[in-house]
C-alpha cells in the first residue's frame, strides 16, 4: 500500500463513463476529492466508495459527467484502493467510514482534511452514497432531525433511520455544519441500486434549490416519513451462523420466538457502550431468539461484513418525523 494522502482535482477524469471502480486506484492514486465548484453558487457534495465494495454511487455519477461539469459540486471519491479488491477496507485498516470524527490513522487524516475543504467551501448539502450488505428497502441516514434534513431523507426514500451510532461516521461530522446525509441505494449486484443513486443524483443536480429553500415553503415536506432511531447495535463473535430469512424483517417488526442467528455469542450495545442484550434475546439451545418484538434494520446475511462491522441494529420507531420549529 503507497503513502496514503488526499488529491484535490479541477477535473473529472477523461475516460470516467468507462472506468469501474475497480480501476480507480491506478487513475486517481488514492482518495480524490473533484473541486468542480462555480462562483457565486454553493456546492452540493457527494462522496462515494468509502466502502471499497460499494460500487453504485460511483456508477451513478459515470453516467453524470454532463451534469456535474454544469453544476456546482464537489465530489469525493473514497476508498479506490479497496475498490481495486473489492473489498469494504484493505485488511488491517480502518473503516472509512469509522474515521471521520478523529483518530490517529492516515484515513483519518485524510478525512479530517476533506471536511476542512469542504466545510470552507459552505456546502448547500452533503450526501453520502452506500450499498447494503443485506437486503433491505431503500432508505436515508440523518443525525438530525431538522426539516431540511428530513426532506432530504424523504426526498430519496419513504424510510429514514435517525442514527446514534457507529461514531466516526461521516455524515455525522458533516451534520455539524450542512445539512447532510446518507442515501442506501440497495445491494451493489442490483442494477436498481445504480438506478437509485442516478434518479436522486439528477434530482439535486437540476432542482438546485432542492429540498432545502422548499422546506421553508411547506410543512408538510418530510410527511410520510417513516423515521427509525438505533436503540442498539448488535455485535457477534466469529463462530456466528446468520439466518438469511431475518433479512425480511429490515425495517419491520421481528416477533418475539424469532431466531437473530445460532452458534457464537450475540451482544447488543448502546451508543453508550452499555449491553442490553438481556432486554431483547435469550440463548436456547444455539440459537439467540428475541425475547420481545422489535424493529430490525440492516440485518446482513454477509458472515464476514458480520463479524467485521454488526449483525444488524435493533431501531424504535420515532412518532414525530418532523419537529414544529422554535418560535423566534
Amino acid at each position: 500500500m503507497t503513502a496514503l494522502r488526499l488529491r484535490i482535482a479541477d477535473e473529472l477524469p477523461p475516460a470516467m463513463a468507462t472506468l469501474p471502480a475497480q480501476q480507480l486506484a491506478t487513475v486517481l492514486g488514492g482518495p480524490t476529492l473533484f473541486d468542480l465548484r462555480k462562483a457565486g453558487e454553493p456546492p452540493l457534495f457527494v462522496s462515494v466508495l468509502v466502502h471499497g465494495n460499494e460500487p453504485s454511487g460511483w456508477d451513478a455519477l459515470r453516467l453524470l459527467r454532463d451534469e456535474l461539469e454544469r453544476a456546482s459540486v464537489l465530489v469525493f471519491v473514497g476508498n479506490v484502493e479497496a475498490a481495486g479488491v473489492g473489498r469494504r477496507a484493505l485488511p488491517g485498516r480502518p473503516d472509512f467510514n469509522r474515521v471521520w470524527e478523529g483518530g490517529d490513522s492516515a484515513e483519518a487524516a485524510v478525512a479530517e482534511q476533506v471536511v476542512a475543504y469542504v466545510r470552507a467551501a459552505a456546502p448547500r448539502l452533503a450526501v453520502d452514497i452506500h450499498n447494503n450488505t443485506g437486503r433491505n428497502p431503500p432508505y436515508a441516514v440523518v443525525f438530525r432531525r431538522d426539516r431540511p434534513t428530513l426532506a432530504t431523507a424523504r426526498a430519496f426514500a419513504r424510510r429514514a433511520l435517525l442514527a446514534t451510532q457507529p461514531a466516526g461516521v461521516q455524515t455525522r461530522r458533516f451534520a455539524e455544519f450542512c445539512t447532510s446525509v446518507t442515501v442506501e441505494v440497495g445491494m451493489p449486484d442490483d442494477p436498481a441500486s445504480t438506478s437509485r443513486a442516478l434518479a436522486f443524483l439528477r434530482r439535486l443536480l437540476t432542482d438546485a434549490p432542492m429540498p432545502a429553500a422548499a422546506v421553508a415553503a411547506s410543512a408538510d415536506d418530510a410527511n410520510g416519513l417513516a423515521l427509525y432511531e438505533t436503540v442498539a447495535r448488535v455485535t457477534v463473535s466469529d463462530d456466528v451462523v446468520v439466518v438469511p430469512d431475518m433479512q425480511s424483517f429490515n425495517f419491520r417488526t421481528a416477533p418475539a420466538g424469532r431466531t437473530l442467528a445460532t452458534g457464537g455469542r450475540l451482544t447488543a450495545w448502546t451508543a453508550d457502550g452499555d449491553c442490553v442484550s438481556d432486554r431483547y434475546f435469550a440463548v436456547k439451545g444455539r440459537a439467540t431468539e428475541l425475547t420481545r418484538p422489535v424493529a430490525i434494520g440492516m440485518y446482513t446475511a454477509d458472515v464476514a461484513a458480520a463479524r467485521s462491522d454488526c449483525l444488524c441494529y435493533l431501531l424504535k420507531a420515532v412518532p414525530d418525523t418532523c419537529p414544529t420549529p422554535a418560535a423566534s
